[in-house]
């Protein structure tokens, strides 16, 4: 657990599941300036314990991210060191779209503004029916961080980003799934079940193959050279999971898949 002033960073594992959990209760999970700090150590602890998985969640019943601290913007994030600011959100949000493992977030009641953010960074996004999601910054006065605004463009399109960030509006989770933010809506009750099965499922695949395909994608966006994405596919085919897969499919069986 990394402790900060007003709020902490929970990393836990799980077998081959690895769980960060942004915890702010006070301030319904919103993020402050020492937690987006610490969210990229967190996440490298994660990957140090050889999970194949990561679930980002928020703590508490009430919220996935409230967004940024505003309490402290006025100390922190004035014109004179808001780069400082924004240079730790976007270090936090890197380290969710670099990491090479499958990211979800799994999300429940608010998720905005800086929460929005970092959810927009996972590989998947799974909420609860009483999510709600917006980008607010136009009502404060500050920019939406440029990784987010290019993350969430990616994720639902020119038009529905544009109307997010240029309205400000709230939308829930049935909008949310309609323009594609996430993928998937469940009640709130039973969407730790999902979000756990559908991590306990991509567990159990080949590792190497899914650093691929992340690395694929991540070149489609410009974030990976096309010699990144050969030497991610020549690692699948030198790996012994590689044998493992075929072995497995001719004698009908399940392959048991350890990333080497």
């Amino acid at each position: 657990m990394t402790k900060t002033k007003e709020g902490t960073i929970e990393i836990s594992t799980d077998g081959e599941i690895g769980y960060l959990t942004i915890k702010n209760p006070e301030n319904r999970n919103a993020m402050n300036l020492s937690m987006y700090k610490q969210f990229p150590d967190s996440v490298t602890k994660l990957l140090n314990a050889n999970i194949r998985v990561i679930i980002v969640r928020g703590y508490g019943e009430e919220a996935f991210g409230a967004g940024s601290d505003i309490s402290e913007f006025n100390e922190l994030r004035s014109s004179g060191n808001a780069h400082i600011y924004d240079h730790a959100e976007v270090k936090a949000h890197t380290a969710l779209t670099d990491v090479p493992v499958p990211t979800l977030a799994m999300i429940h009641g608010a998720c905005r503004g800086g929460g929005l953010a970092i959810a927009l960074a996972c590989d998947l996004r799974f909420a609860s029916d009483d999510a709600s999601f917006a980008a607010p910054p136009a009502k404060l006065g500050i920019a939406f961080p440029d990784s987010a605004v290019e993350l969430l463009t990616v994720t639902v399109g020119d038009s529905h980003a544009r109307h997010l960030l240029l309205t400000a509006s709230t939308i829930d989770s049935n909008e949310a799934y309609r323009i594609g933010l996430i993928h998937r809506i469940n009640k709130k009750l039973e969407l730790g079940e999902v979000v756990n099965s559908t991590a306990s499922q991509i567990s159990k695949l080949a590792p190497l193959s899914l650093a691929a395909a992340k690395t694929s994608l991540a070149q489609l966006k410009g974030q990976a050279t096309a010699e990144q994405v050969q030497k991610a596919i020549d690692n699948c085919y030198r790996s012994n999971d590689y044998q493992e897969g075929i072995s497995a499919f001719i004698a009908k069986r399940k392959p048991n898949f350890d990333g080497t």
